[in-house]
């Protein structure tokens, strides 16, 4: 049998689903090459407060570092990539961490629709958006979203349909110099009601040449594009008019590439499909398997700030955080290799209260105000100076399969399950049945064996006294071998049926753990 490489498959017929899918999986990222026990996280930074964090974002610098810029209710901070967090906040400080923001210039640009709108320069502290209104029709602490788009920034304001923009100054940065905005309402091209959640950009490539888009999308899941550089201009006209989903939130949206990926309650939604795809096939152009998670998730979770994703681009997949009603989540991660879909569960699931991709690794940003980094190292929750951490748990339940004949009984005998990590792994071994779930599952474990590593003296305890003859000890010779090696044991199992499906699961700290596949014997029967 193969190993779990298509990922998660929620979708198709339980009695003929590809046997490279899988039913659950957990903690196993199906990448390129062989599916493996993703890696661990370790704390970074520990904030003043113990809030949680509900904003990260990376800020560029252009002298080729970065700053990772957070929030808590509080306070704003500025993390740089040893892990010292610096309190940027302006006087007074905030009431709100759950900011919307854009970089534009080489500063950071924040709204969150109760503090006022703040601009970070990445350096000293963060200072109120230096801007008025036209006619004085609102405040800087309305504005809820930011986008730049055509080297102009337009901010939302709350729980309107209305954007706000400089009109003759398209790359005013808002810092020094009071800059008067101009609003433009989008809710007579709104047909559903509701109120603006974001707006974002998308360079549309299906034409013969291509063109940047202004996108504007609703609380009720319209989409609406337009062309030219901003309303004031002659060529500002609504190109595209789509319906999807409710989105999730006001940052249920990131960008994957030059693609924009939706999330919605139905599932995800690339913008780039809109154009290609047919409005019902939209939501399984890429989270087909894994839309039972988030539709059931959304009805917990309906609306909200912690609904968000971020593109891993060194790791080559993405990231869709799914919170529940707690300080909880689970994070539905993607391969861009293999187009598979898997689940992510952190050693304390509040750890990942809030994602972001920096410094190359992904980020999680924590219920009680920690910070972690990501895909680093075999063991979670490792505290520098403090804790080793905790074994990376794991578990997968493969596609049931019939094993070539429908029609036969089976009477299963034994497993090899093939992998690729230091010996001594522990796994729980079961054979799920004719569509029922076993509670006979069968602990094995993967014998050690000795062996000297490479680069190492050949000839363990050469040298060494015995502490009880005193007298140098016999050298004991094993061959030189890598710590990490190919493991294909068998293991006497039970189970009877027509089909069986494979599950499995367990914990590995400070090894790799590759699966390659299960091979399984078993006793034909005759027909039944």
């Amino acid at each position: 049998m193969p190993p779990p490489s298509l990922g998660l498959d929620l979708v198709s017929p339980v009695d003929n689903m590809d046997a490279a899918a899988a039913l659950e999986l957990s903690n196993i990222f199906p990448g390129a090459g062989a599916p493996s026990v993703r890696l661990g996280y370790e704390q970074t930074t520990a904030l003043a407060e113990t809030t949680p964090i509900g904003f990260m974002k990376e800020l560029p610098r252009p002298s080729g570092t970065s700053q990772l810029i957070v929030a808590n209710t509080s306070k704003i901070y500025s993390v740089t990539t040893a892990g010292v967090a610096s309190d940027i906040s302006k006087v007074g400080g905030y009431t709100d961490s759950n900011w919307n923001a854009e970089i534009f210039a080489n500063n950071i640009y924040m709204c969150n629709g109760v503090n006022n709108a703040q601009v970070y320069t990445g350096t000293s502290t963060c200072i109120d958006l230096n801007a008025t209104f036209a006619g004085g029709a609102s405040t800087i602490d309305k504005l809820i979203n930011v986008n730049a788009y055509r080297e102009r920034l337009f901010f939302v304001e709350k729980d309107t349909f209305k954007v706000w923009y400089h009109e003759t100054n398209p790359r005013a940065v808002f810092t020094t110099s009071s800059s008067q905005l101009k609003s433009y309402d989008f809710q007579f091209n709104m047909k559903r009601g509701g109120y603006l959640l974001f707006t974002t950009s998308y360079t549309n490539q299906t034409a013969d040449t291509s063109d940047d888009y202004f996108v504007a999308v609703s609380s009720e899941g319209e989409v609406v594009m337009y062309s030219g550089t901003h309303p004031d201009d002659t060529s500002w006209k609504p190109v595209a008019h789509f319906y999807i989903g409710k989105p999730l939130g006001r940052k249920s949206y990131f960008r994957m590439n030059q693609d924009i990926w939706i999330i919605t309650s139905q599932g995800i939604v690339p913008v780039s499909a809109l154009f290609q795809t047919d409005p019902e096939q939209i939501i399984n152009v890429v989270s087909k398997p894994v839309n039972p998670i988030i539709s059931a998730f959304s009805t917990v979770s309906a609306f909200g700030n912690r609904w968000h994703g971020f593109f891993w681009s060194v790791g080559r997949r993405a990231y869709i955080n799914i919170p529940d009603d707690s300080g909880t989540s689970l994070l539905l991660v993607y391969s861009i290799d293999t187009k598979a879909w898997t689940t992510f569960t952190l050693y304390n699931a509040e750890h990942s209260y809030f994602a972001t991709s920096f410094n190359s690794y992904p980020y999680y940003g924590s219920y009680s105000g920690k910070i972690y980094k990501g895909e680093y190292n075999y063991a979670d929750n490792v505290v520098p100076g403090s804790s080793t951490g905790e074994a990376v748990s794991f578990n997968g339940r493969l596609a049931y399969s019939f094993y070539g004949s429908r029609g036969n009984y089976k009477a299963f005998k034994d497993v090899r399950p093939l992998m690729r990590a230091r010996r001594g792994i522990t796994l729980g071994i079961a054979f799920d049945t004719d569509f029922k779930r076993s509670t006979n599952v069968q602990t094995i474990i993967t014998p050690v064996t000795s062996f000297t590593a490479w680069g190492s003296p050949w000839g363990v305890g050469s040298g060494t006294i015995s502490p009880i003859t005193l007298l140098p000890m016999t050298p004991v010779y094993t061959p030189w071998s890598a710590d990490v090696e190919y493991i294909y044991d068998r293991y006497a199992t039970s189970g009877q049926g027509h089909c069986a499906s494979i599950r499995f699961s367990g914990a590995v700290k400070n090894s790799p753990l590759e699966f390659l596949g299960f091979e399984v014997r078993y006793a034909l029967g005759g027909q039944i």
